[in-house]
């Protein structure tokens, strides 16, 4: 099978800095045309209990979410900026994706409608517990996806 498009999902772990390599080595070898995706969590909002008056602290609360969300797109762009110049030592194709929502899930429909032929993603290494109660994006990943999904650890 011939890796035209090959997505390498980053989330800044140690894992993923491996699937970076990996993906790289790949996409110099045969040729291929590189996405390097990392998804932003959805904005939680905080819960109240009964009798707190959301309208004394809603625009503070707004803001901190908004503040939250545009620092975290501020790193998702820093960390693919960085991952952008370790690929182009690799190959000269490569563009970037800042996806939203659950990782997952944003990962295979980004893969699905772009028909990627290849996800490469690091694993964080959870085990036991941590794994079950946790999850674990790759394995989802893994479950879900409609493409070939190779992890890295």
């Amino acid at each position: 099978m011939k890796y035209e498009k090959v997505m390498i999902a980053l989330d800044g772990s140690e894992g993923s800095h491996q699937a970076l390599q990996y993906g790289a080595e790949l996409a110099k070898s045969t040729g291929s045309e590189l996405t390097l995706a990392h998804v932003l969590a959805e904005p939680a909002y905080p819960l109240y209990g009964e009798g707190f008056t959301m309208a004394a602290y809603k625009g503070s609360v707004e803001q901190e979410v908004r503040d939250a969300a545009a620092s975290e797109k501020g790193q998702g762009e820093t960390l693919l900026e960085e991952a952008r110049n370790t690929a182009l030592h690799y190959t000269d194709h490569v563009k970037t994706e800042i996806l939203e929502g659950d990782a997952a899930k944003s990962i295979c429909d980004y893969a699905k409608v772009h028909d990627m032929d290849l996800i490469v993603m690091g694993s964080r290494g959870l085990s036991g517990l941590k794994r079950m109660v946790l999850g674990s994006v790759s394995q989802q990943v893994l479950s879900e996806a409609e493409c070939p999904v190779l992890v890295t650890k």
